[in-house]
């Protein structure tokens, strides 16, 4: 009960710290009324406390003239507290008030003394919601108070209240787990910023127009991806016969944290991976995938997310490449005691291990894998080479934290059919096996190389930039299909991406890598050199580039000019 008093009494003072936001606001006003004709699709809802109803007047200004946008709520609002007051009763008057977009801005009062009641709070407002037909419900976190980006006098006028919000944001993301039809606008990601807030949370008119873009572009997003649990097939231009196509998946605004499955539609997922994302993450990723007869392959994905695929090159049936049924080669997650691999431990795979479950034949020269780092204990990189091969300088994949960090591989076992893996930080590793290549294929990967690090002169480059490798001067075949390149980015200045391809065909529509801070983001590139022996990377923005040759593929592999066979925001 003492507790609950001095929430309550902290409830009256953050009350009053938000007056002055709505000074002279009646409640439950709605804004941006138009015709009760606009379409469900086009209208959305906010309910909201003080804060939300900063953005009251910049909201409906975020979106085109056409859509209907109300914002309802009052100051000092419980989440159940806007349910019992301002959803239900809107719900009960006229149901048709409502779309198929509803935001929920709030929680900045919570029951810190019963984190299970805002559980409640919040599965009740969601259930309600979702059986009156919202489809989408979106939940703006909350602004985790720091020093540095408001006035000394606001950080000491915060001081009981912010500590808790943090929290709020985590029963918020563990919220997505169990509503399909959630998501997060992620105002405490933006909001690190100062200039928004005319004291520690309470939206200025910047900080009201960026609240309101972070909705705009939540919703938009909705519109476009596909649903949690879905199966997209995706048609390859010129597959029609190829055993499988080299390709780059990119996932935007992906709902929650998730990864994607690539298979031949004619099947089931398989239990492997070669995508893995954060929420709101942009990331790319390789990977090789069988086609069907028709030149389809299916991707399946955990949670909602935008998809954009592009093609690289084909495998022609034949030609020296075979796309097995994806299997798990490793776990270190599923062996006797969960031991994660310790720094620079040497782990050596038995093509033999893996062979009769993924129908693997003798004639092995090279395998295509997926190499995977999750829950590592800091900052690090995996090196995939042949047993008895070393490559002092090159990486696969780089890791930042514990998120899985997955990249395409090809390697080429040694006379014994083995691989081995290096972990320069403890990590658990997970390798999935994809596909084999035989004599006939051209594959060369022994000796993988650096060609270019641009930390060597000191400087990034430029944004816009374009830098010319040299593939045949790398040592790679004039008479090769392919050249088999790893990129990675560091310590970028802006978000971004990068873009590999021939140079003279000229930099397609499509990228490689996507670029969000400073960490390392590496991924595999597999494509055909122009007839100069050249490949070319433009970087949109200014970043540390570092291009490691790690060998070349011949007759198994037909580079094409890099091509967007889906884009899923263009739908």
């Amino acid at each position: 009960m003492t507790r609950r008093r001095g929430l309550a009494a902290g409830l009256v003072a953050l009350t009053a710290f938000a007056a002055a936001a709505t000074a002279g606001r009646a409640d439950a006003t709605p804004v941006g009324d138009v015709p009760q004709s606009v379409p469900r699709g086009k209208r959305v809802v906010m309910f909201t406390d003080s804060v939300g109803l900063g953005a009251e007047f910049a909201l409906p200004r975020a979106f085109p003239a056409d859509w209907q946008v109300r914002v309802d709520g009052r100051p000092a609002e419980m989440v159940g507290e806007l349910e019992q007051n301002f959803v239900l009763p809107r719900l009960a008057s006229d149901p048709d008030w409502f779309g198929d977009h509803v935001v929920i801005a709030a929680a900045y009062n919570a029951p810190y003394w019963d984190w299970p009641r805002l559980d409640r709070e919040i599965d009740s407002i969601v259930n309600t919601l979702t059986a009156a037909g919202v489809e989408h419900v979106y939940w703006v976190t909350l602004r985790e108070v720091k020093p540095q980006y408001i006035s000394a006098g606001a950080w000491r006028q915060i001081q009981p209240y912010y500590w808790y919000f943090p929290t709020v944001n985590d029963h918020l993301e563990a919220a997505l787990e169990r509503h399909p039809n959630l998501s997060l606008v992620d105002f405490a990601a933006a909001a690190d910023r100062p200039g928004i807030t005319y004291d520690a949370i309470h939206l200025n008119n910047d900080g009201a127009a960026l609240y309101s873009a972070l909705i705009r572009q939540r919703v938009d997003a909705a519109a476009t991806t596909v649903a949690d649990g879905s199966t997209t097939r995706v048609h390859v231009d010129g597959g029609e016969g190829a055993a499988a196509a080299a390709v780059n998946v990119t996932t935007t605004g992906p709902r929650t944290d998730g990864f994607l499955t690539l298979h031949r539609c004619d099947r089931p997922p398989p239990l492997v991976s070669m995508h893995n994302h954060r929420r709101d993450e942009t990331v790319a990723h390789a990977g090789v995938v069988a086609l069907d007869a028709n030149g389809d392959f299916c991707v399946t994905t955990r949670v909602a997310t935008n998809l954009v695929v592009d093609v690289t090159g084909l495998f022609p049936e034949g030609g020296g490449f075979a796309a097995v049924e994806p299997t798990r080669w490793l776990d270190t997650r599923e062996l006797p005691g969960r031991l994660p691999v310790t720094p620079f431990e040497v782990v050596e795979l038995d093509l033999d291990d893996v062979r009769a479950r993924a129908g693997v034949g003798d004639d092995v020269t090279a395998v295509a894998i997926v190499a995977t780092a999750v829950e590592a204990a800091a900052p690090g990189w995996l090196r995939v080479v042949t047993c008895g091969h070393t490559a002092a300088e090159t990486s696969n994949v780089n890791y930042f934290d514990a998120s899985a960090i997955p990249n395409l591989v090809v390697v080429a076992p040694d006379r014994g059919g083995s691989i081995c893996i290096t972990s320069s930080a403890t990590t658990q590793l997970v390798v999935d096996l994809f596909g084999t290549f035989d004599a006939d294929a051209g594959v060369a990967g022994d000796d993988a190389q650096r060609v270019f690090d641009s930390r060597d002169t000191g400087a990034r480059v430029a944004a816009g930039s374009v830098t010319v490798i040299d593939v045949v001067a790398a040592g790679i075949d004039p008479a090769a299909s392919g050249a088999l390149m790893n990129l990675t980015a560091v310590d970028a200045l802006a978000p971004g991406f990068a873009t590999a391809y021939p140079c003279a065909a000229g930099r397609p529509g499509s990228s490689n890598l996507n670029i969000s801070g400073a960490a390392a983001v590496a991924n595999a590139v597999m494509i055909a050199p122009d007839e100069a022996g050249e490949i070319c990377v433009y970087a949109l923005s200014p970043m540390h580039l570092i291009v490691d040759v790690m060998g070349e593929v011949g007759p198994a592999f037909e580079g094409v000019v890099p091509a967007r066979a889906l884009d899923t925001r263009e739908r």
